[in-house]
């Protein structure tokens, strides 16, 4: 008979878990965030830690260097306030900051113009993410480009371009462009009467009038002009303009720069401030000619472009405070401040990880996109994950999330982009390739049927089925064969 008695049995069996550590969640943690984000989460770690101290702020410098000093010879009036006055002043002060502004914002009114406009509704969400992206000049926070919302296949590069041109030509003209000189020249390109050589300054010129003289000086800008003339004539293979076979007279370049002076350099100017966040570049890449110079590894990282030019991949760190251990602390003579030291120390560690891991990860991205880097934007990006990135970084795909996380990397042509945007997959490089043959055809050829695509995709080594290939031109809005005219 079976003994059904109770008893205890041991059993002893292993169970593989990873248990994360007070430090390393803090390293994890301080990845996350931001540059904005760390910058408060340093100043917290100081105030409550007496081991830690802030060596430099770059912000608070530059904040305090707009403070004007009153001197005594500054012709300021001195004197002696009663109590009376002075609580007046404080009540004014304190009404006038804040009271809030009740002006309409520049993305309000044009978000307003936007919304009376016969637009689809994949047009009208590009619109309104191209408005809100503005900062308060009127210019592009985020590059553009990285505003594509993916899961609208409607919204394309062509779309894109076309948005743009409809907000740049509401009222003011000239907003939606990414500096003061784009601006001009699209107010220019507007208007539609803007003399041959005013057109030519705008575009990419426009430091020849740059002087400290009261007055231009036409002949010196007539001269400087003219040495560019001369320059665009030797490169080969340079873009025509009206300008190159043009004599420049004095009363050219008076006729342009009078016409550039009558365009609004701040189309912004005059609206309420918005709310809105300003974003700042997390990582600053440049690009270098020259002989390539010694780096910290630690702090920056380079990557070759071609024999003669480097990428130069580094942190923003100018909007960051420098923080230090305390120098000269005596933990023997202090025993109380042991915990502080070590907890400072690991703060420093977890500082030094988030750098460490940050300019890795953008180093392998910018040797990635070496076409999108070298051609300013304009090559598509290849297939790259964040799993594959972690991989490549020895990590888990976790952290790369976290260092992704609402960071942004400054580009060497000045615009900023997430760096979420640099993940892609093989599915958008085979988009990005079939919208490029459909749109740029042979002449005289047939319309490229999908089986056609799918046999050039292959010759440059893309295997892609012909239903595939059917699928991700429908998704791109590209038509069939037939219904497609060279």
């Amino acid at each position: 008979m079976p003994d059904y008695s109770y008893g205890q049995i041991q059993q002893a069996s292993q169970v593989q878990r990873q248990i994360l550590s007070q430090k390393q969640i803090q390293a994890l943690n301080l990845l996350a965030m931001n540059s904005q984000d760390l910058s408060a989460e340093i100043y917290k770690a100081v105030d409550k830690n007496p081991a830690l101290e802030v060596v430099n702020d770059p912000l608070a410098a530059e904040s305090t260097a707009r403070v004007p000093s009153v001197l005594p010879g500054d012709n300021t009036r001195l004197g002696n306030a009663t109590a009376s006055g002075i609580e007046k002043a404080e009540k004014y002060q304190e009404a006038y900051e804040n009271a809030a502004d009740m002006r309409e914002t520049l993305q309000e009114h044009l978000l307003f113009q936007l919304n009376v406009m016969k637009l689809s509704s994949d047009e009208r969400a590009l619109g309104e993410a191209l408005i809100r992206n503005l900062d308060e000049n009127g210019w592009h926070i985020l590059a553009p480009v990285s505003l594509l919302d993916k899961s609208r296949p409607g919204q394309n590069l062509k779309m894109l371009g076309k948005i743009v041109g409809i907000v740049q030509r509401l009222d003011p003209e000239g907003t939606c462009c990414n500096n003061m000189e784009e601006s001009l020249f699209v107010q220019a390109k507007i208007r539609g009467n803007a003399p041959t050589l005013a057109l030519f300054i705008l575009d990419g010129h426009i430091d020849v009038l740059y002087s400290n003289d009261s007055t231009p000086d036409i002949e010196r800008i007539r001269r400087r002009l003219m040495k560019l003339q001369e320059e665009r004539s030797r490169l080969m293979f340079a873009d025509t303009s009206a300008v190159d076979e043009t004599e420049i007279t004095s009363d050219d370049v008076k006729r342009a720069i009078a016409f550039i002076s009558r365009l609004n350099p701040h189309p912004a100017q005059g609206y309420g401030k918005s709310a809105s966040q300003y974003v700042r570049p997390d990582v600053v890449i440049t690009k270098v000619d020259g002989e390539l110079r010694r780096f910290d590894p630690l702090k920056e990282m380079i990557v070759p472009c071609t024999r003669d030019s480097y990428y130069h991949i580094a942190l923003a760190n100018d909007f960051l405070p420098e923080v230090r251990i305390v120098p000269e602390l005596d933990a023997a003579k202090y025993k109380g401040l042991r915990k502080n030291l070590t907890a400072a120390q690991q703060f420093l560690e977890s500082l030094a990880y988030r750098k460490s891991i940050i300019i890795k990860a953008c180093g392998t991205l910018v040797r990635t996109q070496m076409g999108f880097f070298s051609s300013s934007g304009r090559g598509y990006l290849e297939p790259l994950t964040q799993s594959a990135l972690a991989k490549e970084l020895g990590v888990h795909e976790s952290t790369v999330s976290r260092m992704a996380n609402e960071k942004y990397i400054q580009t060497p042509w000045g615009q900023l982009f997430p760096i979420k945007y640099f993940f892609t997959n093989t599915q958008d490089k085979v988009k990005f390739a079939i919208k490029q043959m459909l749109e740029n055809p042979v002449p005289g050829e047939k319309p490229l049927s999908d089986r056609a695509l799918s046999e050039r995709l292959e010759a440059q080594g893309m295997h892609v089925a012909r239903r595939t290939v059917a699928k991700y031109r429908s998704a791109i809005n590209m038509e069939s064969s037939y219904f497609r005219k060279n």
